[in-house]
């Protein structure tokens, strides 16, 4: 064989497929569009997914890709082996309707013989178990009967990615890498052949017969056309070619590996091998996400890429490496990866500052993370337990990212098991539930139908709020029925609706669907491909397929989203103008209630850059401006200056909404005629969603007068009782008409009649005024008060007397143990220093609760230190049961936790390890 880099292979794949006239397509996002049921893009196929279903107009028939992928399902194994990657690139080549086996079958040989130059005695192909069809195309082709293997659904079906979706029987190349590599049990086993699991027999590409369209319930019907989906491992492809035992050993991977050994002074070898691969293979997917717009976060695709910069950082420690060490591997990744990816060249810098400051917060946890399972350890030994349970392995790699073969090795280290089945059912519960809150309980109503054009439903909501319409589906409990009745949860599909289905950042409609002795309650409208669906529930009669009806939208509601969509646009407009044109949308959320708005910016907004986005976007409200909404062809809606989101797909038509010089943008989405039914325009909050990104919340029309209303209700209600001069706060209200020292509910109609939107500003600015007064004074009253109840705890003989008489008497000294409300640890210190000067031989041991946190003081004098008291010691172990943290001297140690329910036995828990010692 003739050995390629990387590179190399893929120009090859992808100029080959070109001259059997396949469109290339570039990689789409690592974010799925429109598939909730993939939390990544997992496999080439992925974006082409309503072209298999016929479900869109076809732009080609055939086409070819380079598609990033990110797979996680074999996490806990990556490292460990010579070929499982989070992260991967995947040759495809597809037909929509087009060519199908024979014409798949031809092109996998060929390319693999005179282009990848691998020796055709080799190559062995499995097939589907009743594929006759595919056996007789690949010995016509010239692959030797003998060589081609049949394999059952496990190994020779696949499909689909994700719940729904195109599928089929496939038929797999391997090639037969020599007896060597059978090892010990195949190495002369003439019966060894594909689908064996040792390693001399290695797939590299897998040719998918697209026949059917799975349903979200499993149903297999037949796809409206045929179609082929083809996938290659291209980093496994280079392992073969460039013959090496691990894809870690092909070129680009091995660069990176140099670089990881350059920067940390260690060798790659037997010994380190798996750190290395750890790191390589990490920061790769980290790398790609973050520039996909994925950043870490505390759910969804951010929860992943965290755990895998975690993953990644305990390796690295491995390797001695105790700093923030990824964000260094960023350039070399830079240059190897953008002249496949250009858009990353210019992204790099970002990731970079993103990664080094995801490390720095995780170092610190990981410290806290080591502590955590020494108290546990040394817990269980006091206990005389020889085993750590898979729930307090399951808390270590939930709360502190390590990965379960470390957490295992570092207590096997130490002599202890670990409960890996414990470990399992744990992982098991939390996949459910990350499963559940990821899709939800609507997806099981994406049935993943094959499209018709009986099912397209055509939409009217832009211009009609009311309609008459055809029942064409019905589902109860996800599955197809012809009728259904009052009381029963349903999705009813219509030929046509004024219902918006939940789509760029906007959620669905509310309203009715009605007929004589029928209503039906539409509590949300989702949407797959063109199909509409309506979720709701039966409030009276029943309905069935063929029925006609009135479909009517909550208008009112329609209207409050219309508000805050527009007000969308704006405010993005907004941030572009007086943040800069670096902001990018990463996000949104339209509601009838508020509007979110995610975007890239690397700090957080000043109250002044509140104010001035706050004043731009009520500036365009307050100048009625009319909404152009036009039908542009791509191209020249690009040309036009229209803002797009990056890794949106678009068809050959846009719809693009424009709001004079204010906001220009792609937008699917329903919005007011003009901008003076916005009305009102205020942000309520401002944070960040991940490094990297800022949050904006944000409201419009009524919702404003309302929001300060409540906000100064509160606030007057805090000024009485605080005794404020609300008069010096607020200033003269006179020439708004307002009388009173703060604003009543009429004052703030009045308000924004008079001064319009720039009563926002002025409202701001009075709440911010009126809330750091009553800080300051909260704050010198709260002060006061802490004061007085110290000394008086200090100076309390009763209290040390009737402690002193409920202490416990041991045979080496007396214990004693106090649980107080709201006792700060200078109080509960100065306590025990009263009580030691009277009794030289006490120990104590107090705890205070707080709201929902928990702390301990525990002292003594150095008498019972000679006797066998390290309160440090003790205090480590009582905050076991705390889950909390702290430490100290032998003669004195603090701590705090949480779970106040158990300070008392935590207590008793502490007075018990302290009888072993004191007797």
């Amino acid at each position: 064989m003739m050995s390629k880099t990387v590179r190399e292979i893929a120009e090859l794949y992808t100029n080959y497929f070109k001259e059997k006239g396949h469109t290339i397509v570039p990689s789409s996002s690592l974010i799925p569009k429109g598939d909730p049921t993939l939390l990544f893009t997992t496999a080439g196929m992925v974006q082409f997914k309503p072209l298999f279903t016929g479900a869109v107009e076809l732009p080609y028939t055939r086409a070819a890709s380079v598609q990033k992928c990110v797979r996680t399902t074999d996490l806990e194994v990556v490292g460990k082996t010579e070929r499982h990657c989070t992260f991967f690139e995947m040759l495809g080549n597809f037909s929509f309707g087009d060519y199908f086996k024979k014409e798949a079958i031809e092109y996998a040989l060929d390319f693999s013989l005179n282009h990848l130059h691998i020796p055709k005695d080799k190559i062995w192909v499995t097939i589907y178990l009743d594929d006759d069809e595919a056996k007789k195309i690949w010995m016509d082709a010239g692959i030797p009967e003998e060589r081609i293997v049949r394999l059952g659904k496990k190994d020779n079906f696949w499909g689909p990615a994700g719940d729904s979706g195109a599928c089929g029987p496939c038929s797999e190349l391997y090639l037969d890498r020599g007896p060597e590599k059978g090892g010990p049990n195949c190495g002369n086993n003439p019966n060894c052949k594909p689908g064996c699991d040792c390693d001399r027999y290695l797939e590299y590409w897998n040719l998918v017969f697209n026949q059917f369209n799975q349903t979200v319930s499993g149903e297999l019907l037949p796809l409206k056309q045929t179609g082929i989906d083809t996938g290659s491992g291209l980093e496994r492809v280079a392992m073969l070619l460039q013959e090496v035992d691990s894809v870690y050993d092909t070129d680009e991977l091995k660069s990176i590996i140099r670089k990881i050994e350059s920067l940390s002074g260690k060798t790659y070898d037997e010994s380190t091998k798996q750190s290395f691969r750890v790191i390589t293979d990490h920061s790769r997917s980290v790398f790609f996400s973050l520039g996909d717009g994925i950043y870490p976060d505390r759910t969804g695709r951010g929860y992943v890429i965290r755990r895998l910069i975690r993953r990644a950082s305990l390796f690295a420690r491995k390797l001695g490496i105790h700093e923030p060490f990824l964000y260094k591997l960023i350039p070399t990744l830079k240059d190897l990866y953008s002249v496949r990816y250009p858009e990353l060249k210019d992204k790099a810098k970002d990731i970079e500052s993103i990664l080094k400051k995801e490390e720095d917060l995780f170092l610190h946890t990981l410290e806290v993370g080591l502590e955590e399972l020494e108290s546990l350890l040394d817990h269980l030994k006091s206990n005389n337990q020889t085993v750590v349970t898979g729930k307090e392995g399951f808390r270590l790699y939930s709360t502190y990212g390590f990965p379960r073969e470390m957490t295992k090795e570092l207590v096997e280290d130490r002599g202890f098991g670990f409960d890996d089945k414990g470990f399992e059912e744990e992982l098991e519960k939390d996949r459910d539930l990350s499963r559940a809150s990821w899709k939800g309980k609507k997806v099981q109503y994406l049935t993943g139908l094959s499209a018709s054009p009986e099912l397209k439903t055509e939409f009217l909501g832009y211009t009609a709020a009311k309609t008459s319409a055809k029942v064409i589906y019905l589902f109860v409990d996800g599955k197809s029925v012809a009728s259904a009745k009052q009381g029963e949860e349903a999705v009813v599909v219509l030929d046509q609706t004024p219902f918006y289905a939940e789509g760029g950042g906007q959620i669905g409609d509310w309203g009715y669907l009605k007929k004589e002795g029928f209503q039906f309650q539409v509590q949300d409208t989702q949407k797959e491909n063109e199909t509409f669906l309506h979720l709701g529930v039966i409030l009276k009669g029943n309905i069935s397929v063929g029925d006609l009806i009135e479909a009517e939208i909550d208008t009112g509601r329609r209207q409050n989203l219309a508000n805050h969509h527009s007000g969308t646009h704006l405010l993005n407009g907004a941030l572009r103008r007086i943040l800069g044109n670096h902001v990018a949308q990463k996000g949104s959320i339209v509601s009838s209630d508020y509007l979110r708005f995610d975007f890239s910016h690397p700090k957080a907004l000043s109250e002044e850059e509140i104010v001035s986005i706050e004043k731009d976007v009520n500036d365009a409200v307050n100048a009625q401006i009319s909404v152009k909404t036009e039908v542009l062809d791509i191209d020249a809606a690009k040309q036009s200056g229209a803002l797009s989101m990056f890794d949106e797909k678009y068809g050959n038509l846009v719809r693009v909404i424009s709001m004079g010089d204010k906001s220009k943008e792609f937008c699917g989405g329903t919005h007011v005629s003009n901008t003076k039914e916005i009305g009102y325009f205020a942000i309520i909050k401002e944070g960040s969603p991940g490094a990297g990104n800022r949050r904006v919340e944000a409201i419009c029309g009524e919702a404003v007068i309302e929001y300060f209303l409540s906000q100064f209700q509160t606030l007057a209600a805090k000024v009485e009782t605080h005794n404020l001069n609300a008069k010096e706060t607020f200033g003269d209200l006179k020439e708004f008409g307002i009388s009173t020292e703060v604003p009543a509910p009429e004052d703030l109609q009045s308000l924004f009649s008079k001064k319009g939107n720039a009563a926002v500003e002025f409202l701001r600015k009075l709440r911010e005024n009126l809330e750091t007064e009553l800080e300051e004074k909260s704050s010198a009253l709260f002060k006061a008060k802490k004061k007085k109840e110290q000394l008086s705890f200090q100076m309390n003989p009763e209290l040390v007397d009737g402690l002193l008489k409920k202490a416990v008497s041991l045979s080496k000294g007396k214990v004693v143990t106090e649980v107080f409300t709201s006792v700060d640890a200078k109080s509960l210190k100065d306590l025990a220093d009263s009580l030691k000067a009277k009794e030289p031989e006490i120990l104590c041991l107090f705890g205070s609760v707080e709201g929902d946190t928990s702390s301990l003081v525990f002292m003594c004098n150095k008498v019972l230190n000679e006797r066998g008291i390290h309160c440090g010691d003790l205090l480590k172990e009582t905050l076991v049961l705390l889950d909390g943290k702290g430490g100290g001297r032998p003669d004195m140690a603090q701590g705090g936790g949480k779970k106040p329910e158990n300070l008392k036995s935590a207590l008793e828990f502490a007075l018990g390890l302290a009888k072993k010692s004191l007797g």
